[in-house]
């Protein structure tokens, strides 16, 4: 099939299938270029503030001193 054929085809999809389309030549662009991309359907950690008490309390004390100096 020519490229010229395939891009009649494409005319023809409904949107959500274009975006489709899109999502995956995207995809295999970047696994093209970079063999360490994320992997479909795998779970990767991520960082949350949640739990993270030491964190709040650094924040707290800048503000508290931000608001010393404001005040006077």
């Amino acid at each position: 099939m020519s490229l010229t054929e395939l891009m009649t085809q494409i005319q023809e999809l409904p949107k959500i299938d274009k975006l489709r389309l899109m999502q995956f030549l995207v995809t295999e662009l970047v696994r093209e270029e970079d063999q360490n991309v994320f992997v479909e359907n795998q779970e990767y950690p991520i960082w949350s503030p949640y739990n993270c008490s030491e964190a709040a309390n650094v924040l707290m004390n800048l503000l508290a001193t931000k608001q010393q100096t404001q005040d006077g």
